[in-house]
C-alpha cells in the first residue's frame, strides 16, 4: 500500500513566507493535520499536529489569517472556512473580496458580504417600502401594477377626498382591508421576523400600512404611515371598527371614519417617526428593501446612519448612488439567499 503524503487544503500568502494546512489520512481511514509556516528569507519551516479539522483551525486562529490573502482553498475545508470568514470583521475590502471569491459561489458576492455585516454589526435596522409586499400580492404604489396607475391618489388618498368624496374613500380603504384578510406575509417577512428573534437585526421601520410584518411575528416594528388595522374619527379621533367604516357609519360626534394611515398632506405620527430616527442614527448597518426611494421622509432615513448602507429593489436607480451596497432582485429571493448564508454560518462548528 502506497504511503499517504501530506496534501496543501489550504494555503495564505504572507510577508515573506506561507501559511499552510495540510492534511493526510491514517491506516484507520481518518485525517491528520499540519499547520506549517514557511519563511522564505530564512528557508525555514515550523509545524504544528492537530488530530481534528477544528483542532487544525485553531491552529490557523493562532494568527490573522483572515486578514492576510488566500492563494489555495481545497473544496473539503471551505465550508469551515466559511463559518470563519462570515464571523471577522474585515477593514481590507480588498482582502474580504478575495476570500469571498475563493470561497463561495459565483453570483452571491452581495448576499455573503451582507451576511458578513449583519453577524459583524452591534445594530442593524431595517426599512420596508411597497415591494416588500408585492411578493404577497398585494399592489404597489406606482408601478405599472400599482394603485395609482389604477386610481387618482387625489380622490382617495388626501383629507380633502374624505369629505368631498366619501362615499369613494369609504370604498377604498376598506377594499384594501378586506384584500388584507387573506393576505400572509412571505417568507422574506418570516425570515426578517426570525432574525430579529435571533438578534441579527434590531427593529424595522416600514412605509408599509398593511401589518404583515407584525402578522410575521416581528414585535418592534415602526409603522411610519400607519395602519389600516386601526379605525378612528377624524374628528374627535374615538376608535370605531372596521364594520363601521365598510358601513360608511359615522361617529357619534357626527365626523367621518377613516383608517389610521398617513394621507397625502399629513404629518407623519411624530413619535413614531423619532423612535425611528433614533435607532437609525445609531445603526452599524441600515438595509432598505422595496422602496422606491421617491417617498419624502422616509427617503432620507437612511442618510441618516453614520453606518453601513444596503439597498436591496427589483430596480436600482439613480438615488441608490449613495448606498454602500445595492442588491438587483425581488425582497423574497434576496433574503432567502442571504438566509441560508446566515443560518449555516452563524455559528462555529
Amino acid at each position: 500500500m502506497a504511503k499517504e503524503e501530506w496534501k496543501t487544503i489550504l494555503s495564505i500568502g504572507m510577508e515573506n513566507g506561507t501559511i499552510d494546512l495540510k492534511a493526510k489520512k491514517t491506516l484507520d481511514g481518518k485525517f491528520s493535520y499540519r499547520r506549517v509556516i514557511t519563511e522564505m528569507e530564512e528557508g525555514m519551516k515550523h509545524f504544528s499536529s492537530a488530530e481534528t479539522k477544528n483542532e487544525a483551525m485553531a491552529l490557523l486562529d493562532e494568527y490573522s489569517w483572515l486578514s492576510l490573502f488566500p492563494l489555495y482553498i481545497e473544496d473539503s475545508i471551505k465550508a469551515a472556512v466559511q463559518k470563519r470568514i462570515l464571523n471577522h470583521r474585515y477593514r481590507n475590502e480588498s482582502v474580504f473580496d478575495a476570500w469571498i471569491e475563493s470561497c463561495f459561489p459565483k453570483n452571491y458576492e452581495k448576499e455573503v458580504k451582507l451576511a458578513n455585516w449583519i453577524l459583524t454589526s452591534r445594530k442593524t435596522m431595517v426599512l420596508t417600502g411597497a415591494g416588500m409586499s408585492t411578493e404577497s400580492n398585494l399592489p404597489d404604489f406606482r408601478s405599472e401594477k400599482g394603485w395609482w396607475k389604477q386610481i387618482d391618489p387625489r380622490t382617495v388618498a388626501t383629507p380633502e377626498a374624505l369629505y368631498r368624496n366619501y362615499s369613494l374613500f369609504a370604498d377604498f380603504y376598506a377594499g384594501r382591508i378586506e384584500a388584507l384578510t387573506n393576505t400572509a406575509p412571505h417568507g422574506g417577512h418570516l425570515i426578517l421576523a426570525a432574525l430579529e428573534e435571533q438578534g441579527l437585526i434590531d427593529g424595522i421601520a416600514t412605509q408599509n400600512v398593511d401589518g404583515l410584518h407584525k402578522k410575521a411575528g416581528n414585535e418592534k416594528v415602526y409603522e411610519l404611515h400607519g395602519s389600516l388595522d386601526k379605525i378612528y374619527c377624524h374628528d374627535c379621533g374615538k376608535q370605531a371598527a372596521v364594520h363601521d367604516l365598510k358601513q360608511k357609519s359615522k361617529c357619534g360626534c357626527g365626523g367621518r371614519l377613516r383608517p389610521g394611515v398617513v394621507l397625502f398632506g399629513e404629518m407623519l405620527p411624530k413619535e413614531t417617526w423619532t423612535s425611528a430616527l433614533g435607532e437609525i442614527e445609531t445603526a452599524d448597518l441600515v438595509l432598505v428593501i422595496g422602496t422606491s426611494l421617491e417617498v419624502y421622509p422616509a427617503n432620507q432615513l437612511h442618510s441618516m446612519t453614520k453606518g453601513r448602507t444596503v439597498y436591496i429593489n427589483t430596480e436600482i436607480n439613480e438615488q441608490a448612488g449613495d448606498f454602500d451596497l445595492c442588491i438587483e432582485g425581488k425582497a423574497k429571493e434576496i433574503l432567502e439567499s442571504l438566509n441560508d448564508f446566515l443560518q449555516d454560518n452563524s455559528i462555529l462548528d
